[in-house]
């Protein structure tokens, strides 16, 4: 079954569907994330409906007329059973198909949504984690030391550190997300402006601003590291030893290290990972601001509701800071 979810084409309505969210600049992610759950959804139905046909490139919209909420939601109770789905996996299911339904409504091919039966799906949302204070001061001491580093790794420090350090100040102090870091170019930085120039989700492009500390450390790495590595004429910022631009990998795997290190010294960083550090910089420009909207924009969030939760991250900190005042 789950070969046959990546095998099997799609019908030809679902295909238009994706060629829809392509053309209204629904990134290159969601259009993989949102095909692979319609897949999935069109292999049981074939599977499991005695009158549909055994592919999904067969089925037409005479069969998806025939598609009612209950078939949705038998769908869903057997990917959460046979699959092991939480919440959170079945909202992502039940939004690709919810889409779905919306688009043919919207062409005119189906007379009526039946996906407006479908109870919402309730997911329990977790506060993301951000560095405190002092681990932020802690971590940017062992990235300038190395203290804490195994032999194995000072090795590997020796050679990139000035990369690795860069690498961590612009996470926090921008909130990139990891694929905009990695696609970070040299020609499209500005230091006397203080800028990157990002394309975001939706293929939107914008100006990202960083600090004098972070112009320095990119200065500093640029200057006296990347050329030892760098290749041809390569304009990726951020290069890996052999020359290429640094994977999200390499820096999911530094940041790994990293927490590793900080958990040695006492530091709860469990969990901790590129989105941790993205989450790090929503709370710290929440701190100084106190301004959500500027927060939301920094973020390239078109959603407010999904910012205002670095404001209960805030509010959790300063619960926590105000436990460590003492009277006597």
């Amino acid at each position: 079954m789950d070969n046959r979810s990546y095998s099997f084409p799609l019908p030809i309505l679902a295909r238009d569907f994706i060629n829809h969210l392509a053309v209204t600049n629904k990134s290159k992610s969601t259009q993989v994330a949102y095909t692979l759950e319609l897949r999935l959804f069109f292999n049981y139905l074939c599977d499991f409906l005695p009158d549909f046909p055994s592919s999904p490139q067969d089925i037409d919209l005479s069969f998806i007329g025939k598609i009612s909420h209950r078939h949705i939601e038998a769908y869903l109770s057997w990917v959460s059973d046979q699959r092991n789905n939480g919440a959170r996996a079945l909202a992502r299911k039940q939004a690709a198909i919810k889409s779905f339904f919306h688009y043919l409504l919207r062409e005119d091919l189906i007379p009526k949504d039946v996906t407006i039966k479908l109870d919402p799906i309730n997911v329990t949302q977790k506060l993301p984690k951000a560095l405190e204070p002092e681990q932020i001061a802690d971590l940017t001491d062992v990235m300038e030391t190395g203290i804490g580093l195994t032999p194995g790794q000072l090795k590997y420090y020796a050679y990139t550190e000035k990369r690795d350090y860069a690498i961590i100040l612009t996470l926090i102090g921008t909130g990139l997300r990891l694929s905009e870091l990695c696609h970070l170019n040299l020609s499209t930085t500005n230091f006397n402006k203080g800028c990157f120039e990002v394309t975001r989700k939706g293929n939107k492009e914008t100006v990202i601003y960083f600090n004098r500390e972070i112009s320095e450390a990119l200065t500093d790495y640029i200057l006296h590291e990347r050329p030892r590595y760098a290749s041809g004429d390569s304009d990726a910022l951020f290069l890996s030893i052999q020359g290429k631009r640094i994977s999200k990998r390499a820096v999911q795997n530094l940041i790994l290290k990293y927490m590793t290190i900080l958990k040695g010294l006492g530091h709860n960083t469990d969990g901790f990972s590129a989105h941790k550090m993205r989450s790090t910089f929503a709370t710290l420009l929440l701190r100084e601001t106190d301004n959500l909207a500027i927060v939301q924009d920094a973020l390239g969030h078109s959603d407010p509701r999904t910012t205002r939760i670095y404001a209960k991250v805030l509010d959790e900190q300063l619960k926590r800071a105000a436990e460590l005042i003492k009277f006597k």
